[in-house]
């Protein structure tokens, strides 16, 4: 797969620091993988939820999310969005 939202990401990295690990080997494991379905990724990821057309992937235990779009078809995943769990509850995932 294709990761977009390198800015999204090199912020996270910045801006969460006990994130950093769990997300280099989350950005690792997607560029690697070859997803053709919502199923494939709950297979590596039991725990992500679909939330309108947005993938919520949960990052170092569920302390952290990251917000996702997917082009399962162009294989393209473009981050939309990284914060803590807190965050996440103040936003509105398909507005990200």
């Amino acid at each position: 797969m294709k990761i977009l939202g390198a800015d999204v990401l090199a912020r996270a990295q910045k801006d969460h620091a006990g994130a950093r690990g769990r997300l280099s080997a989350w950005k690792a494991e997607v560029e690697a993988a070859c997803w053709r379905s919502f199923k494939d990724i709950k297979e590596r990821y039991p725990a992500t939820d679909k939330v309108g057309k947005r993938y919520v992937f949960d990052i170092g235990g569920n302390r952290y999310r990251l917000v996702a779009a997917i082009d399962f078809e162009t294989g393209i995943v473009r981050v939309r969005w990284f914060g803590t769990h807190a965050e996440y509850d103040r936003i509105k995932v398909d507005e990200v």
